[in-house]
């Protein structure tokens, strides 16, 4: 029986396995504003710096302890590679969720080869729910996305009444599609730290954020979209891998006293994803137990 094996119930307990899909076939596709606007700036993949980049992440994963699990890349699949949106994992098994977009819809048996049966706790079935939209940010607490694309109410909805019923506090935070994903504008750096494009997300969900506990670092909008700069991976035990180009971000974090992890991820930025969207965790330390 390998239903416990894997287990999440924190963004931030410490990264012990982690999901991946090599970028052999990752390209940027006219699906959101970030990939549609490097192409119409003539900006074009360079597909040696793309495998460099996606090395460099994998080494600092593994330079950090973390052991790297690995989808098999399938031709037609350009955004497999973005592991966070297909599947969920939480404190009571794996969700397979709902992708919004066609050119993911076979992304799900990917999935299903990859987990064994008895480590799939529930399926999606509602409206759309992805994994860049979900944020289990401690033992009983869960946010989600709802920009009414990638996830829309229905699918949120569904996700959430599954934590409610084990006791978990939830909120659905609202925004404009234009996002994609709630982890373009907050992501969780370190216990009850996050940073967030503050000037994006709605005054009373800042406001519930601080509520439970929750510091935000102000990230602009120009760092969000331009640079995907929250979307970064929390490792545990005060690291952070973030991408080289987020500078400022960088600066700011290990004001903080966090240690960063900076990979070059910008062929990967440019097409509307980064280190946050390339991975889900697949095991963490619970917070309980820390």
């Amino acid at each position: 029986m390998v239903a416990n094996r894997w287990f999440i119930d924190s963004e931030t307990g410490d990264l012990a396995d982690v999901l991946l899909c090599p970028p052999d076939y990752y390209s940027w596709i006219p699906s959101n504003d970030i990939a549609i606007q490097s192409m119409a700036n003539g900006v074009r993949i360079d597909r040696a710096a793309l495998k460099a980049q996606f090395g460099e992440l994998v080494d600092a994963l593994k330079g950090a302890g973390v052991s790297c699990h690995y989808l098999t890349a399938k031709e037609g699949m350009p955004y497999e590679v973005y592991t966070r949106d297909s599947s969920q994992t939480t404190p009571f098994g794996t969700v397979v969720t709902r992708l919004s977009r066609p050119e993911r819809k076979g992304e799900e048996k990917q999935i299903r080869a990859f987990y064994s049966p008895d480590e799939i706790w529930k399926t999606c079935t509602k409206g759309n729910i992805e994994g860049g939209d979900i944020h289990i940010i401690r033992p009983g607490l869960l946010a989600v996305g709802v920009s009414g694309g990638r996830t829309d109410e229905a699918g949120a909805a569904e996700f959430i009444g599954w934590f409610e019923e084990a006791g978990w506090t939830c909120r659905m935070i609202r925004f404009p599609e234009h996002f994609l994903h709630l982890d373009v504008i907050f992501t969780m750096v370190a216990e009850n730290l996050a940073i967030a494009a503050v000037d994006v997300i709605a005054d009373e969900d800042l406001e519930w954020f601080r509520q439970q506990g929750i510091r935000l670092l102000p990230v602009s909008y120009k760092e969000a979209m331009r640079d995907m700069g929250c979307n970064v991976l929390a490792l545990g035990q005060g690291r952070v891998v973030s991408p080289h180009h987020s500078t400022r971000i960088n600066q700011m974090l290990r004001a903080e006293g966090l240690t960063v992890f900076d990979p070059e991820l910008n062929q990967f930025s440019q097409g509307g994803g980064s280190v946050h969207c390339m991975t889900m965790p697949l095991r963490r330390k619970s917070l309980q137990s820390a």
